[in-house]
């Protein structure tokens, strides 16, 4: 879900206030899991879709999520298509720096706790 809330501050941040919602559609399963996409009549996409896989113990296990969001800011269209899982937010575009070799200097956070 803090992927959602991260995709509507993207949208807030490079809307403007004529822009309206022209497509939202949301569900979720019986399984826990959800899909849910947006359009705005300024160009702002979004989709994603995910499921819960609840742990042994209360206030525990983990979302997989998958997605996708676009704008267009000054006549260029940026796309970024994301992963959500335990090891955190996984945003990949041709305009965001490639952090993927990462790990491999730092290694796990669970490594340094």
């Amino acid at each position: 879900m803090k992927a959602i809330v991260l995709l509507c501050l993207v949208a807030l941040a490079v809307a403007d206030k004529s822009a309206r919602i022209v497509n939202y559609q949301s569900g979720i399963e019986e399984d826990g899991s959800y899909a849910t996409e947006f359009e705005t009549t300024n160009g702002i996409k979004a989709k994603g879709d995910g499921i819960s896989y609840p742990g042994n113990a209360p206030n525990t296990g983990n979302y997989v999520m998958t997605g996708s969001y676009s704008y267009t800011w000054e006549g260029v269209t940026y796309t970024v298509n994301w992963t959500a899982d335990e090891n955190g937010f996984h945003p990949v575009g041709d305009h965001l720096p490639d952090f993927s070799h990462t790990r491999e200097h730092i290694g796990f956070v669970d490594d340094h706790l």
